[in-house]
């Protein structure tokens, strides 16, 4: 059970942060480092947590809406905001709890290597 969780863990930080797309990753990053920037104490590790993920879905559902070009000649309309939201939702209702707790462990994980870095070059 603990093997497959640490490879369920691993599967997505691989597909998160090493799967080459270059706008995925500055998502991923970026949430990370907001959340491991706004934490103050290692106490707040399960709310920083929801927030980097929270900050990666908005960020994952914001590229899917600016991403390509719409029918009506590249503005974004309420037909497109709906319809990505939609889609988002659908992949998020799609995905086990079993990944949702890996996400959750890979992105708590970065947050305290992070804030732990914070912490000893903070200190001078």
């Amino acid at each position: 059970m603990l093997e497959m969780m640490a490879n369920d863990v691993l599967s997505v930080m691989r597909g998160t942060f090493l799967n080459g797309d270059w706008i995925s990753l500055l998502i991923a990053f970026g949430a990370v480092l907001v959340s491991a920037l706004a934490m103050r104490r290692g106490t707040q590790i399960g709310s920083m947590t929801l927030l980097a993920l929270t900050l990666f879905a908005v960020g994952g559902y914001l590229r899917g809406v600016f991403a390509g070009p719409t029918p009506e000649g590249g503005s974004v309309t309420g037909g497109r905001l709906v319809g990505q939201l939609e889609a988002s939702w659908g992949v998020f209702m799609g995905l086990t709890a079993a990944t949702l707790l890996a996400y959750f462990i890979a992105f708590m994980l970065l947050i305290l290597v992070l804030f732990g870095a914070r912490s000893i070059f903070g200190r001078g």
